[in-house]
């Protein structure tokens, strides 16, 4: 692909279209692109279940690494150790090609900037996708994803683990049944960037390793000299590869407001952030949005979002020791939601688990007298475990809660953060329906992308730059 984005949608015939297996033995035959970092998850999430999914494919463009970003990281080789008989393949479009008919369904676990090329080669061929979060690396790109899945017919699941935890459901219950009153404000943080943001330098180029497709790993990116200060890990603060916190945290934090009350795209947002500049991601980000919804006070919800470990500095009916950091510790409640009500506050974490009506001895209180509502809403088939929901629901031929559908303006909402805060003194007005900023012509860009030739090894703006 050469050329914007924004220049016409692309048009896949699928070779086959299904809406569900049809395997003699009813299993699922699932090929993963990327089988190390959270794709090596994504294989332990399935490897689990033999009697429903057969692991056919393997493709990583790496086999092994010798930079091990955190503690429980595992490459591609340790997969490749567990299951020495599934073929390997280095370029996900040889697999797709190669193995077509022996393929029902596809896990992308790579880099963003990967997300949309691989998940609409997939879809092209007919299988069901499931695409690690955040969907995409820009809001024109998850667009396209849902469109194309629908036009295909086929089964899909964005991996968000919180999506199918019990914490957004039983808080809309609460809603429902009048506990929380109407909602107020949404406050967020996180401790999130862990890896290097803002101020970045294009790193020195290094000897790419023998082990490793580099070429491959670019994709659609422009291309720069490989660096092991970029892979395998540190690519998240790089614009060209990553959506920073906001793709890696906040797609987590924002389902479970977005997912509880229905918010929708907002209708303005405001972002703040530490110097940055077209090459990395800003060491710290501060967004404000506000949202028009029957669930608000007034019609309105108000989402305050803060990463780099800086905390709001009140909330109502909040004990303010609760806010301030722990110089011990800084995972010390460096992760948390707050949602204010009229009546009552609610706390829970990044994944919706732990969610209660804060403190804990009011919800100790309303336990006690009842006044906790029962469940009415359909839990997951699989809590806690995307995959294997997708899997049976692949199998079943019925489309999951965390489809494209949903996932493609969730994740518009989440990028959004990332748009304005190249705008830091003006209030965003944004059109959900026309996918435009009502108030800034210049911000219209940044919705989509441009992509490269990496063949050609010629210097290249990034994909933010026209």
């Amino acid at each position: 692909m050469k050329g914007s984005a924004a220049a016409g949608a692309l048009m896949f015939l699928p070779s086959c279209q299904t809406s569900k297996v049809k395997n003699a033995n009813g299993k699922l035959n699932v090929a993963f692109v990327g089988v190390g970092g959270r794709g090596y998850n994504a294989v332990e999430s399935l490897e689990k279940h033999p009697d429903i999914v057969n692991l056919v494919a393997f493709c990583d463009v790496q086999d092994d690494t010798p930079l091990k970003p955190w503690s429980g990281y595992k490459s591609a080789m340790v997969t490749y150790k567990k299951h020495p008989n599934v073929k390997r393949f280095r370029d996900y479009r040889v697999m797709l090609d190669k193995m077509d008919r022996e393929i029902d369904a596809v896990v992308v676990a790579t880099p963003d900037h990967m997300h949309y090329p691989i998940a609409a080669w997939a879809i092209a061929k007919g299988k069901h996708v499931y695409c690690e979060k955040p969907l995409t690396r820009t809001i024109w790109e998850a667009h396209e994803l849902k469109r194309l899945a629908k036009e295909a017919g086929v089964i899909t699941q964005m991996g968000n683990q919180g999506h199918t935890n019990e914490g957004w459901r039983a808080i809309r219950e609460w809603y429902n049944a009048g506990l929380l009153g109407e909602i107020k404000d949404i406050y967020m943080w996180t401790n999130r960037p862990i890896w290097p943001q803002g101020g970045l330098k294009m790193p020195a180029g290094e000897k790419v390793p023998d082990n490793l497709d580099y070429k491959v790993w670019l994709g659609v990116a422009p291309y720069q000299p490989y660096s092991s200060k970029v892979l395998p890990f540190n690519w998240r603060g790089l614009r060209n590869y990553g959506t920073g916190a906001a793709g890696d945290m906040a797609c987590h934090f924002f389902d479970v407001p977005y997912s509880a009350f229905e918010l929708g795209a907002p209708v303005s947002i405001q972002g703040k952030a530490s110097p940055f500049d077209d090459y990395s991601w800003p060491a710290a980000t501060k967004v404000e949005m506000t949202f028009a919804n029957k669930c608000g006070l007034g019609g309105k919800i108000n989402l305050h979002w803060s990463d780099a470990k800086v905390r709001p500095q009140s909330i109502e009916r909040v004990d303010p020791s609760f806010l301030v950091p722990d110089p011990k510790n800084e995972w010390h409640n460096g992760n948390c939601t707050f949602i204010v009500g009229t009546k009552e506050t609610v706390l829970t974490n990044e994944y919706g688990l732990n969610s209660m009506i804060y403190p804990r001895e009011r919800m100790r209180e309303l336990a006690k007298s009842k006044a906790l509502p029962e469940k009415t809403i359909a839990r997951s088939i699989a809590p806690g475990n995307p995959h294997l929901e997708w899997a049976k629901n692949c199998i079943a031929g019925t489309m999951p809660p965390g489809n494209f559908d949903y996932a493609a303006p969730f994740t518009e909402m989440c990028l959004l953060s990332m748009i304005s805060i190249n705008f830091p003194e003006q209030k965003l007005e944004y059109d959900a329906k026309t996918m435009s900023f009502k108030n800034c012509r210049e911000a219209d860009k940044y919705i989509r992308s441009l992509y490269a030739y990496n063949e050609e090894f010629l210097p290249s703006k990034p994909f933010w730059s026209f």
